[in-house]
């Protein structure tokens, strides 16, 4: 007993992307969605790369919903790529407290933004007070660092413990931390 079975495959017209139109962005600058495509206005047409901007855009976390749609373009062989946002709040603020037996009674506060002035960059800022215990930081993220999705950030942190029973003298430190990430 045996099937044969043959395969047709006929290779269509090739679809070029005529204009990727960006909607619905309030904040977030056109060139911080933008980068998020590995396709660009005239390269031909692939969904695959098409599904993979949509993931990254929905990734970011600066957006409550995400949706790339396409229509026809000036020709047949033309295609645009309308891409739909919508803007959710990306700020952060926390207060914590509590008590430890070295530094007594402490407490923080922090405030953040991931999409700092809508470029898409992480700004953080902390400040913490004890009784023994006192410290600040900046921190700063640019994630697409010479154009590239290398993450370049950095530090800057001071933390002053007072002198106590653990402590004969107060201690200061200082310090800039430098971080490289993919």
């Amino acid at each position: 007993f045996v099937i044969n079975i043959t395969f047709v495959v006929e290779e269509g017209s090739r679809v070029y992307v005529e204009r990727i139109n960006v909607r619905g962005n309030t904040r977030t600058r056109d060139h911080v969605i933008r980068r998020e495509f590995d396709i660009l206005e005239g390269d031909p047409y692939n969904r695959v790369l098409v599904d993979r901007a949509e993931r990254r855009l929905k990734n970011l976390g600066y957006f409550k919903t995400t949706r790339i749609t396409n229509e026809p373009g000036s020709a047949g062989d033309r295609i645009v790529l309308n891409v739909d946002v919508e803007e959710q709040l990306t700020g952060e603020f926390s207060v914590g407290g509590g008590y430890s037996t070295t530094d007594g009674v402490i407490g923080e506060v922090s405030i953040g933004e991931r999409n700092f002035l809508g470029r898409g960059q992480h700004v953080n800022v902390s400040a913490g007070y004890g009784q023994r215990v006192r410290s600040a930081e900046f921190s700063f993220t640019e994630p697409y660092f010479l154009g590239t999705r290398v993450a370049a950030g950095f530090d800057i942190f001071t933390k002053t413990n007072l002198r106590s029973n653990f402590n004969p003298v107060d201690l200061t430190n200082t310090g800039l931390n430098l971080r490289l990430g993919l």
